[in-house]
């Protein structure tokens, strides 16, 4: 393993404030000779990138994909180099949520600086706080207590596209290692991007579920699932094999390991307020654990109090916990 570079809808019930305002942001080959021998196996030749060099820090940004105007914040460490290239980290919102309540749950922010990631924060596709459904994560997904989630139908991922081709401008991305993680219907999204796109190279869905993995890239992918064992909203059931089950779905941990290739023998460890159960046998950049939070409800574990109820403090901070585990399992 390498070491990586330094540097909900019914939850909606509780509180739906408005996000606060974000400062700053604007919208934001050498062929060879003729008489040289052919490449053989040659790398393709990076794309250009931090050309731009756009402002450091959170902004606001928004671009146009099928005539739908869509939104998103970026984060870049005000001390990264433009031209080194960074992991990216995409982190989706549940449902009536928005990019900066994600921010604000996650404190992913100040890990990015200790340890030199670019952040992508997108809104749902009605934009953020909207009660329109946010994400299109595939049918047939493990529902929610209240019955099948809200699906959205536009095309998500031409918009991480233009995300990425627009943070690339400014910074320089790792493309080897990008990531997904979310929470509530931003867990499903989660889920569906590491089944679908084989350019994540990890993913951390939180408090969300699936569907059946069936059409699934054959690659495994290393994922680390968390729940809150009390969520009133999403059945922990969805996610974790130790939760009562939910009517015909399997819970994605199980339905994960058999798709990595990973043996049904599981060790546990211990965390701050819960426990991860962790399949062993797992092949290369194939690792599943799932995570699951004693008496915790439908929000972000470990997150702070002033981002409740989207948040959770008290136990181990799923924000540290993800960016531990794919350091481990995707380098």
């Amino acid at each position: 393993m390498r070491s990586p570079p330094l540097l909900p809808w019914i939850a909606c019930l509780a509180a739906c404030g408005k996000a606060p305002a974000v400062p700053g942001g604007d919208d934001g080959d050498d062929d060879a000779g003729a008489d040289a021998p052919p490449a053989v196996d040659a790398p393709p030749e990076a794309e250009p990138c931090g050309d731009r060099g756009g402002e450091r820090g959170l902004t606001r940004r928004e671009v146009t994909v099928g005539g739908v105007r869509r939104t998103y914040l970026v984060y870049l460490p005000p001390g990264a180099p433009t031209a080194a290239p960074l992991p990216l980290v995409f982190v989706f919102h549940g449902y009536t949520m928005s990019g900066q309540k994600m921010v604000d749950a996650t404190r992913y922010t100040a890990l990015a600086d200790d340890e030199g990631i670019a952040l992508v924060f997108p809104d749902g596709q009605g934009g953020p706080d909207s009660l329109d459904a946010p994400w299109n994560v595939g049918a047939g997904v493990c529902p929610s207590f209240g019955g099948p989630p809200p699906i959205a139908t536009g095309d998500d991922l031409a918009f991480l596209d233009a995300i990425k081709a627009d943070v690339a401008a400014d910074q320089c991305i790792d493309r080897a290692h990008v990531f997904a993680t979310g929470f509530s219907m931003g867990g499903y999204m989660t889920h569906h991007l590491a089944c679908t796109r084989a350019d994540f190279a990890g993913a951390a869905p939180h408090s969300g579920g699936t569907h059946d993995l069936a059409g699934c890239d054959a690659r495994p992918v290393p994922i680390l699932i968390l729940h809150g064992a009390a969520d009133p909203v999403i059945p922990a059931g969805c996610d974790d094999p130790r939760a009562l089950g939910v009517l015909g779905t399997t819970p994605s941990a199980e339905a994960w390991a058999a798709h990595n290739g990973c043996s049904s023998t599981t060790t546990t460890r211990i965390v701050q307020g819960g426990t991860c159960l962790h399949y062993v046998g797992c092949p290369d950049k194939g690792q599943v654990e799932v995570c699951t939070f004693t008496a915790m409800g439908h929000c972000w574990a470990g997150g702070p109090a002033s981002a409740q109820p989207y948040a959770c403090p008290g136990y181990a901070s799923s924000t540290a916990l993800s960016w531990e585990f794919w350091k481990t399992y995707a380098w």
